[in-house]
């Protein structure tokens, strides 16, 4: 059959067989299919088995795989041993099973010896090495962690299994009434078989019934600023205090002035001994001076009892009890504030302002302004006040309402000012070397607050004032000749003498130098004066005198001088003038007493010798 034949005879079978009317007459049947059941052995035969196990090759087994295998055992049974161990024979050894027990009184007094019984047990199965005992606990009354006593070292050995080791100490601790001190009691111990210290701390809380000695401040809770201001300050003893020497220190605010006490300080102005204390006879310090500060500010006072060390008598060392005791600073009822400057010049004429104010919420009457005026350079014939009356026999001045209407009513927050002026002595009028001049004003001001039906009450405020009076360091320079052309010449050189002297009035200077340039034509020689430390800069072509500390009322006898030499050499331009030899000199100084910077310029000299015996007119001119 042809290929085409093939391919027409499939495509009839495909329209026959989509075709919707039946053109197929006979049908052949070839009969029905039946279930066949067939006979399955259970198992297979050994013979067929055995002949399928031999025809396989059995695989070896790998090194890794071995030693992978030897690991599990290995490992399984490490972990039942160690099982085994744990619940049946532990011997490794626990800070949780070493108990340490402190028998003792809770409370003390503050400076009596407190016996205590410190009991350490090993609940451990392994022995307990080369254990010691360390206890520490506070040397005084302060927090400080490194301020502590430490006790020597207790050996104890070796500490078997359930075995307990007591041992006896005794302390003696210090603190304010009814603080807690804090005992440490620390074990060091070598587990058996290792070389390894582990430690184990306890604390043991002790309450002080009672200080060793006790401290009270009476004083004030709040004052005006720059007023004086007292306290007391009172040491009782409770206990007996161990040997040392016993003393009180008080430290003040940055802002307060010492200026007095009762008794008088056994160091510096702040430490009081205390040597005198007994049971029976307690300690009282009264402490006196101003406190300057602004509205609301709060200054604290801080009082110490204890022992100092020989090597500083400046310092509490070890705290027996310690006060602090605070003052609000606050603005006056009634107020009068000094306006002045602090420093002055001898003879020159001082402005005093006095500025008054009412600073309570009612009416003031009478109100009454006294200015006490003193010093050592005061000249009472110069004082002149605004309004006010000068009474001469007492050196003050008094406003009140005869001489001023405005103190007569005044009324809250209402201000006002009075003034005076007056003048110091000149130097020359003083008939001794006075030191450290000043002159002081010492203000008052009182008034009357109406209170409840027709009663008073009296108000008051103070104020003073220091005026400071400036010493008088001057320096005088001077020149001289030596050799060369004289008069000078023009290209030649000619050799001078410059002298420096110093002169000081009422005050110590510290840290004086005295200072002057060269001009470019006139070369440095050299210092003259061996005791004075006259050096040159090259550079800057200065002359500079280190004069250092200058005692009061230098001069005359004792005078400071400091002599160089200098060379001019004048050009031909500078014919017929006369030259500088030296610029302006510059002083400068702090006195002592005041603490003010003192600094003064002096003109520049030349060739006009005014002070040379030899120097006659016309020879400062340069000639040809």
């Amino acid at each position: 059959m042809s290929e085409n034949e093939h391919q027409n005879k499939i495509e009839d079978i495909k329209r026959h067989l989509y075709d919707p009317i039946d053109t197929v007459t006979h049908r052949h049947s070839d009969g029905v299919l039946h279930q066949i059941n067939h006979k399955v052995e259970p198992e297979w035969r050994n013979e067929e088995i055995n002949n399928s196990l031999s025809s396989m090759k059995k695989p070896k087994t790998s090194i890794f795989k071995k030693f992978f295998i030897a690991s599990i055992i290995f490992f399984f049974m490490a972990l039942g041993y160690a099982v085994y161990m744990f619940y049946n024979v532990d011997s490794s050894v626990s800070s949780d099973k070493i108990d340490i027990t402190v028998i003792g009184n809770a409370f003390t007094k503050g400076g009596e010896e407190l016996p205590l019984q410190i009991e350490v047990t090993n609940n451990n199965k392994a022995n307990l090495e080369l254990a010691n005992l360390l206890v520490s606990y506070p040397s005084g009354a302060s927090d400080n962690p490194t301020d502590v006593v430490r006790l020597s070292r207790i050996n104890i050995g070796t500490i078997k299994p359930g075995e307990t080791i007591t041992k006896n100490i005794k302390v003696v601790l210090f603190g304010d009434e009814r603080s807690d001190r804090s005992v440490v009691i620390s074990f060091d111990y070598h587990p058996q078989g290792s070389n390894a210290i582990f430690t184990k701390a306890k604390n043991y809380s002790v309450n002080i019934s009672s200080a060793p000695l006790s401290l009270t401040i009476d004083g004030p809770d709040t004052v005006t600023s720059d007023q004086p201001v007292s306290f007391t300050v009172k040491a009782t003893l409770n206990t007996s205090l161990p040997s040392g020497d016993a003393v009180m220190q008080v430290t003040y605010p940055n802002n307060f002035i010492y200026e007095s006490s009762i008794p008088e300080p056994s160091f510096g102005n702040a430490m009081w001994s205390l040597k005198d204390l007994t049971l029976t006879n307690p300690i009282s310090v009264v402490v006196k001076g101003r406190i300057i500060g602004e509205d609301k500010d709060q200054q604290v006072f801080h009082v110490y009892a204890g022992t100092t060390t020989l090597s500083d008598k400046s310092t509490i060392n070890v705290v027996y009890n310690s006060l602090l005791h605070s003052i609000l600073i606050t603005k006056p009822f009634i107020e009068a504030n000094i306006l002045v400057d602090n420093t002055s010049v001898l003879g020159d004429t001082i402005n005093v302002r006095i500025s008054w104010a009412n600073n309570l919420p009612n009416r003031i009457t009478d109100g009454e302004i006294i200015a006490n005026i003193s010093g050592n350079v005061l000249d009472r014939m110069s004082i002149k006040p605004t309004d006010g009356f000068f009474d001469s026999l007492n050196n003050r001045i008094i406003w009140d309402k005869n001489s001023s209407s405005d103190l007569a009513n005044i009324e809250p927050g209402v201000k006002g000012v009075v003034s005076f002026s007056m003048k110091s002595l000149l130097a020359r009028d003083l008939k001794t070397n006075i030191a450290d001049p000043q002159i002081s004003i010492d203000v008052s001001i009182k008034g009357r607050e109406p209170s409840l039906g027709s009663t008073y009450t009296d108000i008051n405020n103070f104020s003073k004032k220091v005026v400071k009076f400036l010493s008088d360091l001057q320096i005088v320079s001077s020149a001289t000749y030596k050799e060369g052309a004289f008069p000078p010449k023009a290209e030649v050189e000619t050799k001078y003498n410059v002298t420096w002297t110093l002169r000081n009035s009422t005050n110590a200077i510290s840290g004086a130098v005295a200072r002057s340039v060269l001009p470019v034509y006139v070369k440095w020689v050299g210092s003259i004066s061996s005791r004075e430390n006259v050096t040159y800069n090259d550079v800057t072509r200065e002359v500079i005198w280190d004069i250092g500390s200058v005692k009061a009322n230098t001069g005359g006898v004792n005078n400071r001088e400091a002599v160089f030499t200098i060379a001019l050499t004048p050009s031909i331009s500078q014919v017929d003038s006369t030259p500088q030899l030296m610029k302006d000199l510059y002083l400068v100084g702090t006195d002592v007493f005041s603490g003010t910077v003192i600094n003064s310029r002096y003109m520049s000299i030349n060739t006009l010798l005014s002070n040379d015996p030899n120097f006659k007119n016309g020879l400062e001119r340069v000639i040809q």
